[in-house]
């Protein structure tokens, strides 16, 4: 047991690994610009823009393998969180767009 807290001790008094991506430092940044619907290509020239020469892939790879952080207000939600919609209701629309009769 005290070698357990011992180990945990240790563990604690390590300094934490510099960011393996250079995006981490810009995460918050990343995601306002996401929330606010901007595409990877508008996100890529922002931070060109900004001194952060990076590629679209870079940032698409980035957002890929990122959690989307959660919402700073309950209104608030990310592009990629889309509502639930059942399959009672797809049938439903798919039936009224794909009506021929004439109202």
């Amino acid at each position: 047991m005290k070698k357990k807290k011992q180990m945990l001790d240790a563990a604690n008094s390590l300094e934490p690994d510099p960011p393996r991506s250079k995006l981490d430092d810009y995460a918050q940044i990343i995601w306002t610009l996401r929330r606010k619907r901007k595409r990877i290509c508008t996100i890529t020239a922002f931070l060109n823009q900004h001194g952060i020469q990076v590629g679209k892939s870079t940032v698409a790879r980035w957002l890929k393998t990122h959690p989307v952080p959660k919402a700073d207000t309950p209104t608030e939600r990310h592009p990629s969180q889309s509502a639930v919609v059942s399959t009672a209701d797809r049938a439903r629309a798919h039936r009224f767009f794909n009506t021929t009769e004439e109202p």
